[in-house]
C-alpha cells in the first residue's frame, strides 16, 4: 500500500509519494527539530545517537527522478550500541550538493521527526544532474537537552560597566536579568518594563546610577562560568564523535537527476510579504527563490531601487555589515566626525539622495569594546521615534546576541518590537519593515563552551521564534536567511562572505523593488 504524505512548510507545499516513509507524529515544520521529542531525564551518553550506527537510507532510490521532483531520505537513529532510539530530537544539517565540478549547486533539506528514533528528511530537486546528499549531525538529542537546560539559567555571561566622574572611576558587575542576590538598595537598575528591557547594575559606593559610562562583556569569566554549568559527563556530548559528524549513505553513489521544465524566476510571482524567499537553492555564487522572483541587482539596480530612500539597520553586526557592504556599492559619503563604529553611525548619496543609517541593539552585547550605555537604545524605542513613511524602509535583526540568553529574554523582546512596528505601521502606513532570521555560525576550533553559548541550534531556536511570532504579520516581511546558510557555497560565519551578504540584499531589494 503506497502512503500518501502531505508536508506543510510555511511557504511552500510538497506531495511526496513514498512506500516506507513512516507516519508524523506532531506537526511538521520548516527546518531540523528542535526540542519536541527530547526525551524527559536525564541524558545518559549510552542512550546518545551514535553517528558511525546511524542508518541513512535513500526511499524509492531506483525510481527515475527530474528536475521540480522530490527526494526523500530516512535516517533511523541508534545508539553505540546498535540499538535502535525510541524518541528524537536529534539536530540534523541537511544539504544536496552538486556533483558535477560544471554545476556548482546546492540545497538544504527539511527534516521531520517521528519522535521515535526515525527522521525523514525531503530535497527539492532544483538542478539537473548528479546529486550528493550530505547529512551531518549537528547534536544529539542528549546534548540538546544539555544546551536546552544551560539556556535557561539567567546571567551566565559576565558584563561590567563603569561609572565615572571628575574624580573617581568604579567598575561594577550588571545583569541582563534581574537577580536576587542584589538588595534593591545595592542596584543601579536601568530596566525599561515598556520594552521589556532589563539592566541591573552594582551600585557604586560613592557615585550615583546616573554615572555610568561604558560596559563590556567579559568573554573569559563568561566562557569560564559557563563551563561550571555542564558536568563532565555532559561535556562528552558536546565533543566529537558526538558532534557535527557526517552520516554515511548507504549506497554512497550519486543520485542522477534529468532536466524538466521548470519555472524561470521571472515567472514566479514578486516578492511580497506573503512571498517570502526562504526556500531554494544555490547556484554558483547566487541565491535562487523557488517561490518569488529574487533578481540579482547590479550597482545601478540598488541606486535606482534606493532611490530618494533611507534605509535603517537595526540590530546586531550582522546587518551592520549590509549597511557597510551598501557603503561600497552605492557608494555613500559618511561623516567621520560624528561616526562611532561601536553605535549609530550612516552616510548619504546626495547624487541619488540615498541615506543608510545603522543603529546597533541596546545591552546585553559581547564584544571586546567598552560602548558607551547612553548611545545603545533599544529597538522598540527607535521604532516609536521614527515618523516613517512611504520612502522609509527599516531592516530589524536581533538575534546573534541572545542564543546565550533564556529564549524567554528574545521572544520578550521581539514582542515589544512587534508593538512598536504596528504603532508605527499606523502612524505611517507606507513604511516598510523587515525582520530578518538568523543562520549558522563559524564554530569556534571545537570548544565546549562556544556550544553552550553560541551552538547554532540556539540560533536556530531563535529563528523559529522569529517566524512564528512575524510569519502572518502584514506589517512585517520576514527575511528568512537560514537555508541560505545552511548550504552556503562559503564557510560558516556569524559574518558570512560577500556573496552571501550580497544574496541576502538581493532578497531585500526584491521585496523593496520587486518590478
Amino acid at each position: 500500500m503506497v502512503d500518501m504524505m502531505v508536508l506543510q512548510f510555511p511557504y511552500q507545499r510538497f506531495r511526496i509519494r513514498d512506500q516506507d516513509a513512516p507516519k508524523p507524529t506532531f506537526k511538521l515544520s520548516f527546518g531540523p527539530p528542535i526540542n519536541s521529542c527530547v526525551l524527559d531525564g536525564p541524558a545518559h551518553i549510552s542512550q546518545a545517537t551514535y553517528p558511525k550506527y546511524t542508518q541513512v537510507v535513500v526511499l524509492n532510490r531506483d525510481r527515475v527522478y527530474h528536475q521540480g521532483d522530490v527526494l526523500t531520505v530516512m535516517v533511523v537513529a541508534r545508539d553505540r550500541n546498535r540499538r535502535k532510539k525510541t524518541y528524537g530530537g536529534d539536530f540534523f544539517r541537511a544539504r544536496l550538493v552538486s556533483s558535477d565540478r560544471s554545476s556548482q549547486a546546492s540545497s538544504a533539506g527539511h527534516v521531520t521527526d517521528y519522535c521515535n528514533g526515525i527522521y525523514t528528511v525531503q530535497f527539492s530537486l532544483y538542478w539537473a544532474g548528479n546529486v550528493s546528499i550530505k547529512i551531518q549531525l549537528v547534536h544529539p538529542s542528549e546534548g540538546v537537552k544539555v544546551l536546552q537546560r544551560v539556556r535557561e539559567v539567567p546571567n551566565k555571561r559576565v558584563f561590567h560597566c563603569t561609572f565615572v566622574n571628575a574624580k573617581s572611576h568604579h567598575k561594577r558587575q550588571c545583569f541582563s536579568s534581574p537577580t536576587p542576590r542584589l538588595s534593591p538598595q545595592r542596584q543601579c537598575d536601568f530596566s525599561k518594563p515598556e520594552v521589556n528591557g532589563t539592566w541591573i547594575c552594582q551600585k557604586p559606593d560613592k557615585l550615583p546610577c546616573s554615572a555610568i559610562s561604558r560596559c563590556r562583556w567579559d568573554s573569559g569569566k563568561s566562557w569560564a562560568k559557563a563551563l561550571r554549568l555542564a558536568s563532565k559527563e555532559e561535556k562528552k556530548l558536546l565533543q566529537k564523535p558526538y558532534l557535527e559528524m557526517e552520516l554515511e549513505l548507504d549506497p554512497k553513489e550519486p543520485i542522477h537527476v534529468l532536466e524538466a521544465e521548470l519555472p524561470t524566476p521571472q515567472h514566479l510571482p514578486a516578492c511580497t510579504w506573503d512571498k517570502s524567499a526562504a526556500l531554494g537553492h544555490w547556484s554558483g555564487k547566487v541565491w535562487k527563490s523557488s517561490v518569488c522572483n529574487v533578481r540579482v541587482f547590479g550597482k545601478e539596480d540598488i541606486r535606482r531601487c534606493l532611490a530618494n530612500k533611507t534605509v535603517y539597520f537595526q540590530g546586531d553586526s550582522t546587518i551592520r555589515q549590509w549597511s557597510q557592504r551598501l557603503q561600497k556599492v552605492v557608494p555613500l559619503k559618511y561623516d567621520s566626525s560624528t561616526m562611532d563604529f561601536t553605535a549609530l553611525y550612516g552616510g548619504d548619496n546626495s547624487q541619488w539622495n540615498i541615506s543608510v543609517r545603522f543603529q546597533f541593539q541596546h545591552f546585553p552585547l559581547q564584544g571586546s569594546a567598552w560602548p558607551i550605555f547612553s548611545t545603545r537604545p533599544y529597538i522598540a524605542e527607535t521604532l516609536d521615534a521614527e515618523p516613517g513613511g512611504p520612502n522609509t524602509v527599516i531592516v530589524v535583526s536581533l538575534w546573534a546576541h541572545f542564543t546565550a540568553e533564556p529564549l524567554e529574554m528574545i521572544r520578550s523582546k521581539l514582542y515589544a518590537v512587534r508593538g512598536a512596528i504596528h504603532r508605527l505601521k499606523r502612524r505611517a502606513p507606507g513604511t516598510r519593515v523587515f525582520v530578518r532570521t538568523g543562520t549558522t555560525r563559524n564554530h569556534d576550533g571545537g570548544k565546549i563552551a562556544f556550544y553552550l553559548l553560541g551552538s547554532d541550534w540556539l540560533a536556530y531556536q531563535i529563528t523559529e521564534v522569529i517566524r512564528e511570532m512575524f510569519r502572518a504579520d502584514p506589517d512585517v516581511v520576514v527575511l528568512d536567511t537560514w537555508d541560505m546558510s545552511v548550504c552556503q557555497p562559503g564557510k560558516d560565519n556569524m559574518h558570512p562572505d560577500q556573496t552571501m551578504v550580497d544574496s541576502q540584499l538581493n532578497t531585500l531589494f526584491s521585496h523593496i523593488c520587486p518590478k
